[in-house]
């Protein structure tokens, strides 16, 4: 097994298993001779009971390695059977052969030879592989269990995410053909764009999280395209400390959230409409707020709060971040809405390496 923390982890586990065996062993042995009114020589009833069972767990490797190559379990979990009961047999006789030497150095005034050493502990022994080998099972059963359910939540985010790609290709693509016969360049720089977003957004398939500055660096692509599409018309803001530009973010889970705001903010209107994105830490948490002065809930379609984008960010959130990922709207009465999205504050490098901050308007 490569050695990597939790495989550390485990063999110390197993360490400490063998260890309280050994103790327990002791406790037994100390009661034992207290109810029959003997002394209790606690150094060497210590060391016999630690030396028994220490000599046990040097094999768990031997026995995690059998598990591993025949597993008890399966259509032909028979067949691995006969394989264990040959090997629970080498153990006990190897074990023994150890322990009779180590013994005997630790009782000099009591020599056993390792016959007696076999008949005395055989049938322990034995079931102290089977035990293990047992333990070793269910641990084993756990860890592709948690691997499974792993891959199960990979592969969801990976189909959220795929689901928001040709969403937006497909907008965009529209917006696109609506220029094509009134103004060429635009569409052209449209289409000059699209490409360039496309590839950063090829570049991070399978990647869940990124930092917020490389977030705000493929939002600032899209909203170009969108400052093509609608002009003057279209004021947007961004506002981010340099302090959070470090924090891990879910990838492509701001634009979606921009373009149901520019969309429904922009919805038949003559005059100007502003989208501010915000990004703010609240002690653990990291607030991501898009806002936009259109017509609001009240008067939006009803899917403006529950959109596929919308939809979409809710359940990646609760994947990633369980009950402290969570997506909030709010419209007042005048009009527009805000949706905030808090997530854990993380980072990958240390704090206070960030860079200039951001904020751009157009």
């Amino acid at each position: 097994m490569p050695v990597t923390p939790r495989t550390r982890r485990l063999w110390l586990f197993g360490l400490a298993i063998w260890i309280t065996l050994g103790l327990l062993s002791a406790a037994q042995g100390a009661t034992w001779r207290i109810y029959a009114g003997r002394p209790v020589p606690w150094d060497s009833l210590l060391a016999n009971s630690l030396g028994d069972w220490l000599t046990c767990g040097m094999f768990t490797p031997a026995f995690y390695w059998m598990v591993r190559r025949f597993p008890i379990r399966g259509e032909r979990w028979w067949s691995s059977l006969p394989l264990h009961l040959a090997a629970s047999l080498v153990f006990v006789l190897l074990k023994v052969s150890i322990w009779t030497p180590l013994q005997n150095a630790l009782n000099p005034e009591e020599v056993r030879s390792f016959t007696q050493t076999l008949l005395g502990g055989f049938y322990a022994d034995l079931l102290a592989y089977w035990a293990s080998v047992g333990v070793i099972h269910a641990i084993e059963y756990y860890r592709e269990s948690r691997e499974r359910q792993l891959e199960a939540t990979r592969l969801a985010l990976e189909n959220l995410r795929a689901q928001l790609q040709p969403h937006f290709l497909f907008n965009t693509l529209q917006s696109i053909s609506t220029l094509i016969y009134r103004d060429q360049p635009a569409a052209d720089r449209m289409l000059t764009q699209l490409s360039d977003l496309l590839r950063l957004s090829l570049r991070n398939t399978g990647v869940q999280e990124v930092p917020l500055s490389e977030e705000l660096g493929f939002l600032e692509r899209y909203l170009s395209i969108m400052r093509v599409r609608f002009g003057d018309r279209l004021v947007i803001v961004v506002d981010a400390q340099p302090d959070l530009l470090n924090a891990l973010v879910p990838s492509l889970v701001l634009q979606p959230i921009v373009e149901n705001a520019i969309e429904h903010g922009m919805e038949d209107r003559p005059d100007k409409g502003h989208v501010h994105v915000r990004a703010a830490r609240d002690g653990a948490s990291l607030q991501l707020e898009v806002s936009d002065d259109g017509p609001g809930l009240g008067a939006a379609s009803p899917q403006h709060g529950n959109g596929i984008g919308l939809a979409n960010t809710r359940e990646r959130l609760t994947r990633l971040y369980g009950p402290a990922g969570r997506v909030e709207t709010s419209s007042p009465a005048g009009g527009g809405m805000t949706v905030r999205l808090t997530l854990p504050y993380r980072s990958p490098s240390p704090e206070g390496r960030g860079g200039q901050g951001v904020r751009t308007g157009a």
